[in-house]
Order: C-alpha cells, then structure tokens, then sequence
C-alpha cells in the first residue's frame, strides 16, 4: 500500500499517474517577509558564532535550523497520533527542547473539547487538481472542523488559506465542514487556538494563489501533463 511520501514528489501528489499540485505547493507563491527577514538572521547568526565560516556554509545555517524544525512537526505528529489512540507521551522520552511544545499540546486538550476523527488524511481534488495532507478533522461543540498544528511564533494568515483549501477539497467529496482552525503550539507550554466558521474569502484567496502558481509555472505543469 502507497504511503502519503510514495504519492507526493516533486510538490506534487500523483493518482493514477496523474499529477495534483499540492496546496502547500500553491501557497509557496506568496510573499513571506517574516521568512526572508528569519533566513537572513540564521546567516547573521552563524556568522556571529563563527566568523570563519565560508559562504557556503554560513548560507545554509537556514537549512539546518529548518530540519530541526521538521523533526519538531514529526514529533508533535507522534504525540498527536498517541493521543488519539488514547495514549499519553511521557515527557521524560520527549527531548527537552520539545518539552514545552507537547506540554502546550495537553494543555490544550484539557482546555478544548476536541474529538479527533481523522488524523494525516491525504485528500484529491478532480475538479481543481489539487491534493493534501490534512493534520486534523476533528469536532468541536458539534460542529465539523479542518484543523492545522503549527509550533512556531505566532498563527500567519496563509494558514487559514491552506486549511480553507482543505474544507474545499472535502466539501467536493460530499462532507460538511463546518470551519476550519489552527492550534498553534508555543515553547513556553502555551498555546493559540483560532477557528472560522466563514472562511469564503480564504478559500478565494487560495484559489488566486492557485491561479497565479499556474500562471508562473505552465511551461513545467505542461511538460508532466497537469493540463491534460
């Protein structure tokens, strides 16, 4: 059976054989200026710590930071999906500078009655040909929710984009989403939860996304095939 890596390549999703363009993917086509200003420091900083450093080396300090990142998002996955199956992580096997961000995760569950349904569901949209890797589908006082887990600084407007896209592709397959949300998770053990229920102007502003990322890369859409 093909796991949700095997389908997704390139910033693509492929189903039988034909490419669907991930919704982080179309999202890339917006300005971040915290980003640039974050990258621009990580080289700064390594700099300060390391005069020596070459140029080379001193522009991939962004890199590494950003793979520890990732095994951060891996691991508040992990302590997600254990707590839906009704387990609790200990601490003491979660790395200290992690600590905080899963003691934020339980913090939030005490505080926010959340029933888990559907947890890292990958979904395709025909209509629009695109696809994407949910984190949450979960409910809350009754109402139906996509939801997204972010560890970082504070929640960024494009999120609500990328989980209105969600709601999009969902509501084609016939399901009824009520709103969508972001549970951002923070070093310190606490949290910022925000939801929508009207997300139509998000769900606008993605598709503009989606319509500019075509529009910037056809020449490569076409060579594997997206327009047939």
């Amino acid at each position: 059976m093909a796991t949700n890596k095997d389908l997704k390549r390139g910033g693509f999703y492929w189903k039988d054989k034909q490419p669907y363009i991930s919704v982080t993917t179309i999202l890339s086509v917006i300005d971040k200026p915290a980003l640039r200003y974050w990258f621009g420091k990580q080289v700064f900083l390594a700099m300060v710590k390391d005069p020596t450093l070459k140029e080379a080396e001193a522009l991939s300090a962004p890199y590494k930071v950003s793979d520890t990142a990732k095994t951060r998002g891996t691991t508040i996955h992990s302590v997600v999906e254990a707590y839906k199956k009704g387990s609790t992580i200990n601490l003491e096997g979660v790395p200290e500078a992690l600590q905080g961000f899963t003691k934020a995760f339980y913090r939030a569950m005490e505080e926010i009655d959340i029933n888990f349904l559907e947890q890292e569901k990958t979904i395709f949209s025909k209509k629009h040909k695109i696809a994407g890797t949910l984190d949450l589908l979960a409910e809350i006082s009754k109402k139906m929710y996509v939801l997204d887990i972010k560890t970082g600084k504070d929640i960024y407007q494009e999120a609500f984009l990328q989980t209105s896209a969600y709601k999009s592709i969902l509501e084609e397959e016939g399901k009824k989403i009520d709103g969508i949300g972001i549970l951002l998770l923070k070093e310190d053990g606490s949290y910022k939860f925000e939801t929508r229920i009207d997300c139509e102007i998000e769900t606008k502003g993605f598709y503009a996304c989606k319509e500019i990322y075509e529009a910037l890369h056809r020449e490569d859409l076409e060579k594997i095939g997206y327009f047939k």
